[in-house]
């Protein structure tokens, strides 16, 4: 088991260094340039950890990106160890945790990725690893920890505000804790949370609340029933790719027994464990009536796998031997080959291609794989070659001007530059386009940049005149499979024919 987790380590190490940034981590690398109290999707630590780790490094390279993650990756690795070593006392099974943990797929793809994520595991391990201690010590001051990590949680993704509830559950759950509500610590700690969190709450407040209203509109579900019944039903399944299916059965059986057992007779390390594993249950129903992303509740997963060890490796409780038999030492290479073999699939497939070039053609954007990973780089190059001095660099969206920044030689800014209502970052930093009057622009698109019709609006008409020039075609196995517009644009007028910007961060039109 040590050597697995010195291979998953040392894998992650080459993932950092030679794997170009994906859109969402280049996103995230252009908030660390423009550091602000909060940003529109999210709170900001991703940015916070990119821009120290950039300046440490002297440069933006995949690798100092990526680093303080890759860090994190392993200190939330030892301390799911130490918290299972806490509760139950068995260092190898609190060995296998760690290591089952990390070999679920999304660990092995996105462990050491520039993700809001991998900030909040490490926060949310370590506010539970605090949890672990406190049962264990009756020590009151461990709240304190408990509210640094939760405020820390928060300011790294939003659904790190599940940490308090979560707690208030296990005091709740256990009789012999509820006194502890009447004592000063939890409130202290609660109270220290909610102080970490008040650069996020000025942000939104001098922003017209953007992030609040992002959060209710990627959230909303379809109007339709069935939709709705499918959207959670599609949910689950990816529950099932993202942490591999005989693992997700396991935790789920080990979940249902463990809270039928201790409805009438609480255990206080199993309750815990249950607590801190709400996030499963809250959005897997929330599934079913608005939108949920299929990591948002990954986090609790970090408590059920302690919680299904446990259960399927710990043997007799009370004097009767657990139905676990379809999930013990037989199940463990199915499960390790359905966990590491479609990872293996992805990292090859990225690298070498497995599909023909002609459905590579025809698929395009729904191959996720190729899409994130193919191209971006040469893009950068390409563009850097045409761009002048005098030019402003500008996409059409968010992802693609990150991208461009992160890619083309020099690491230029880059604007948000398009007539769409949604709005994005980018506005925050630009609300206006008035700025960019007269200017010259190098623009470049996914799509052809075209004249005005009835069916789409465009920012053609606002250009004296544009020169299209050689777009980029990106290549899998010798065939362009799609390609990227470039354009020089002359004298953009933001006022005419039609007034672009502001965007309303709030999703409508002022």
């Amino acid at each position: 088991m040590w050597v697995a987790l010195g291979a998953i380590f040392l894998w992650r190490c080459l993932f950092s260094a030679w794997a170009n940034l994906i859109p969402d981590e280049c996103s995230y690398w252009a908030w660390s340039r423009r550091l602000d109290w909060s940003y529109f999707d999210n709170s900001g630590m991703v940015a916070y950890l990119i821009r120290l780790s950039t300046a440490l490094f002297g440069g933006s390279t995949p690798l100092s990106v990526r680093f303080p993650f890759l860090v994190l990756s392993g200190f939330t690795t030892y301390l799911i160890y130490r918290s299972s070593r806490i509760l139950f006392g068995d260092s190898r099974r609190s060995l296998l945790v760690a290591v089952l943990f990390n070999l679920t797929p999304v660990a092995l793809l996105g462990g050491s990725a520039a993700m809001h994520d991998n900030a909040l595991m490490f926060f949310w391990s370590l506010a539970f690893w605090a949890a672990a201690r406190l049962l264990a010590s009756a020590d009151g001051r461990w709240f304190y920890v408990i509210g640094i990590a939760a405020g820390l949680a928060i300011q790294s993704k939003y659904t790190g505000v599940l940490v308090l509830p979560c707690v208030l559950l296990f005091l709740l759950w256990n009789p012999n804790l509820r006194a502890r509500l009447l004592t000063r610590e939890p409130w202290i700690g609660a109270s220290i949370a909610v102080a970490l969190t008040l650069p996020i709450v000025w942000w939104n407040v001098t922003h017209d609340w953007a992030s609040l209203y992002h959060v209710l509109f990627i959230g909303s579900g379809s109007p339709s029933l069935w939709k709705r019944i499918g959207d959670g039903l599609g949910y689950h399944a990816a529950q099932f790719g993202l942490v591999s299916p005989i693992f997700c059965a396991g935790l789920y059986c080990a979940l249902g027994w463990a809270f039928l057992r201790n409805v009438r007779r609480p255990n206080p390390g199993e309750t815990l464990l249950l607590s801190f594993s709400v996030p499963l249950a809250l959005f897997g129903i929330l599934a079913f009536k608005g939108h949920v992303e299929a990591n948002w509740a990954f986090m609790g997963y970090l408590s059920a796998g302690i919680l299904a060890v446990e259960a399927i490796f710990g043997g007799k409780v009370d004097g009767q031997r657990l139905p676990w038999k379809w999930f013990g030492r037989r199940s463990v290479p199915w499960a390790l080959g359905l966990a590491v073999g479609p990872v293996f699939l992805v990292v090859v497939h990225a690298w070498v291609g497995l599909l023909p070039a002609g459905l590579e053609k025809k698929i395009v954007k729904a191959d996720r794989i190729i899409w994130e990973t193919r191209g971006w780089a040469g893009l950068g190059r390409q563009v850097g070659s045409l761009r002048t001095s005098t030019d402003v660099l500008a996409a059409d969206s968010y992802q693609l001007c990150a991208l461009l920044e992160f890619n083309v030689p020099g690491q230029p800014f880059a604007r948000y530059l398009a007539p769409w209502k949604r709005p994005t970052q980018f506005d925050v930093w630009h609300p206006s386009f008035d700025d960019l009057k007269g200017r010259d622009i190098l623009y470049v698109s996914p799509i052809p940049l075209e004249p005005s019709s009835a069916a789409r609006t465009t920012i053609y008409e606002n250009f004296a005149r544009i020169e299209p020039l050689e777009p980029y075609r990106v290549m899998y196995h010798g065939v362009p499979i799609r390609d990227v517009y470039l354009y020089r644009c002359s004298a953009f007028d933001p006022l005419t024919p039609r007034r672009l910007g502001p965007r309303s961060l709030r999703y409508r039109e002022e």
